[in-house]
């Protein structure tokens, strides 16, 4: 499909530009998608255990209002959070994630919310978009200064820092842009404090246009744990788009999180609690069945277990109105459901815990 182009005229931007002004080209809302914290009649919009109503655990919480959440175009084409016209300087962007009670997890893989996917003339077969996770650390990244002035020359707050601690492609040709994408890493990334998602797509053909879905202006409440690399430097987000009316916004405006969320375990190494519930399955690759048990800390009200694809379709639903507190099992049938790696998730009280599950054949 012909790619879309909104607010036409922008001139593209350099590396130079970045350093002498906060301004990096303006943010318009080009398009809403309805976001349901719990469960769609057959899709999720979002399964998680970082970024959505786990706020005693993690910061950011995504839209956490509720209702629509946006799609934002770049002036010139494209989109902020994905590619556009400004060549490589914002084509990397990470949402970083407070680790609030500081616990040790590994990070399994990545959920990712598109809401656009368009190519001029046809996608090549290893067009790709890199999805990695990094620790975050004091000092790596540009914001604000201590007067409220932003300061383009000094790493003066928390960013991506080092290397990648695991990586992994999602290609272009398996974008679902009606659910999610979920993206399992080779090797689980573990993290003892806070961490980043990054979302590289500098590897995309050329003519091959994606962006990510956000929630809305001032949702992030001055958090900023939004970012977008330039060169090799971590900026923050708010700070490189002109502050103008709507629905254009900049410098302490935009103020929103990226639809990337992290599925999570336990890497202490004891299957402790996390947010009231106890979540595994064995065996875990599985051929034909499997038995996923879970326990509830105490009484729980509106309890699901839930299995999707990758996209995000549900392959199992199981619903309890209330269970109370102790150990419960359920074997499932895997022996119909394609090769591939499913995520699984529980939800008891308004809370989530998803975990992977991998069926071979």
């Amino acid at each position: 499909m012909k790619k879309i182009y909104f607010m036409a005229g922008a001139a593209l931007l350099s590396v130079n530009a970045f350093a002498q002004t906060s301004e990096a080209g303006k943010a318009t809302v080009t398009g809403s998608k309805p976001f349901v914290h719990a469960t769609s009649p057959d899709r999720i919009t979002s399964p998680d255990t970082t970024g959505i109503v786990n706020v005693t655990e993690f910061l950011p919480e995504f839209l956490p209002g509720g209702g629509a959440a946006s799609i934002y175009g770049y002036t010139g084409g494209g989109y902020i959070y994905g590619n556009n016209v400004s060549g490589n300087n914002l084509r990397i962007v990470a949402q970083g994630y407070d680790n609030l009670n500081v616990i040790p997890v590994h990070v399994e893989g990545v959920i990712l919310w598109f809401g656009a996917q368009e190519s001029d003339a046809g996608s090549s077969a290893t067009s790709k978009v890199v999805i990695s996770a990094y620790n975050m650390a004091p000092n790596k990244a540009k914001n604000t200064n201590g007067s409220g002035t932003f300061n383009s020359s000094t790493n003066n707050w928390e960013g991506p820092s080092g290397t990648a601690q695991s990586t992994a492609n999602l290609l272009f040709s398996d974008i679902d842009t009606l659910g999610w994408n979920y993206v399992a890493f080779p090797t689980p990334a573990t993290f003892v404090d806070d961490f980043a998602l990054v979302m590289d797509v500098t590897a995309l053909a050329a003519g091959d246009t994606v962006g990510l879905v956000s929630d809305n202006q001032n949702d992030a409440g001055n958090i900023d744990l939004t970012y977008h690399k330039i060169g090799t430097s971590w900026y923050v987000t708010d700070q490189l788009f002109s502050n103008a009316a709507s629905p254009d916004f900049g410098s302490g405006g935009l103020d929103n999180n990226i639809a990337m969320w992290a599925v999570i375990e336990d890497a202490t190494g004891v299957n402790e609690f996390f947010n009231g519930m106890k979540l595994t399955t064995y065996p875990n690759p599985v051929v034909s069945k499997t038995t996923i048990e879970y326990t509830l800390e105490k009484s729980s009200s509106n309890v699901t277990l839930t299995v999707y694809d990758q996209h995000g379709k549900k392959v199992v639903n199981n619903s309890y109105e209330k269970q109370d507190a102790g150990t419960y099992k359920v074997e499932v049938d895997a022996s119909n459901l394609a090769a591939g790696t499913y995520i699984y998730q529980l939800r008891a009280n308004g809370r989530n815990f998803t975990k992977k599950l991998v069926v071979t054949k």
